[in-house]
């Protein structure tokens, strides 16, 4: 499944009990071009749009789509879910929250672009299958306040057998994430977050980032992900409810002989009605 450096910017991605822990409606579109110069590399495009509705006295409910497109060489994936969550609060300010989110991918093989010791009586490329859909479950539960938070999530829940390709099966994407905000003073606030990824029979995939923001327009970072490189990310408040985020990942394994940088921006956009604030009751969001 797709990686994104900015992870912060896109948990929709990672964890479906999300949804709803922005002030208001809030959309995000994204693209990121990975490895840039390596022959086939993957890039990867996103769209999600969440919001709340029911809000009582101590609980809430979300409700949010989310759709993702990625290709790498001759195979494609492409999935949209639908998701909610619901949100009560606990003590001391804390709101708990567990999401599920249905819906399908498709996985595509463009046999015709793949190159073969026989290419002429490859069996694969005479195949009559090379577009696989199917349902998926992702669950997740996410543990929160204005200052910190933490999550934890598997994509893939249903561990979907893929019809057509022998005894291929989908394996469950574990992620935890945590972050914080600490205000600095009335200007600055230091917002670090981490992310773990495990799927069976791999190593966890860790990555972190560490974002300085100033008086809620502008925000700059560093990020690091083991066996991959490190990076360096921008955020700012163009308008008043639209925000532009950019990363620039810098290879440090062998791959960087021939894909040395990959590029990964994000557009927010956000439809509140109470105009100047931007406090969200989640420190994931800003």
């Amino acid at each position: 499944m797709p990686h994104f450096t900015f992870f912060t910017q896109n948990y929709m991605n990672y964890n479906p009990a999300v949804v709803g822990t922005t002030k208001c409606l809030e959309s995000k579109i994204g693209y990121r071009r990975q490895w840039m110069g390596f022959n086939d590399a993957p890039s990867t495009g996103f769209l999600n749009l969440h919001g709340k509705f029911g809000k009582g006295k101590f609980n809430f409910h979300g409700i949010g789509l989310a759709a993702m497109n990625d290709q790498t060489g001759p195979f494609g994936m492409t999935e949209a879910q639908l998701m909610y969550s619901y949100h009560f609060r606990l003590a001391k300010k804390y709101y708990w929250s567990n999401g599920i989110g249905i819906g399908f991918n498709q996985y595509s093989v463009d046999y015709g672009n793949m190159e073969f010791e026989d290419q002429i009586n490859e069996l694969a490329i005479q195949a009559p299958i090379n577009t696989f859909t199917f349902p998926i479950i992702n669950y997740g539960s996410w543990l929160y306040r204005d200052d910190r938070f933490y999550g934890i999530s598997v994509r893939n829940l249903n561990a979907k057998k893929i019809k057509g390709l022998g005894d291929s099966r989908l394996n469950a994407h574990w992620t935890f994430a945590l972050g914080r905000a600490i205000k600095i003073n009335k200007e600055l606030i230091f917002k670090p977050a981490f992310l773990f990824n495990y799927v069976a029979q791999s190593r966890i995939s860790f990555d972190s980032q560490f974002m300085l923001e100033f008086k809620e327009k502008i925000s700059l970072g560093l990020g690091a992900r083991n066996g991959h490189g490190v990076s360096t990310m921008i955020k700012i408040a163009a308008l008043r409810y639209v925000t532009i985020a950019y990363a620039f990942d810098l290879t440090a394994n062998k791959i960087r002989y021939q894909g040395p940088t990959s590029h990964e921006i994000t557009l927010g956009f956000r439809a509140c009605k109470d105009a100047g604030k931007y406090e969200v009751p989640c420190a994931a969001y800003d």
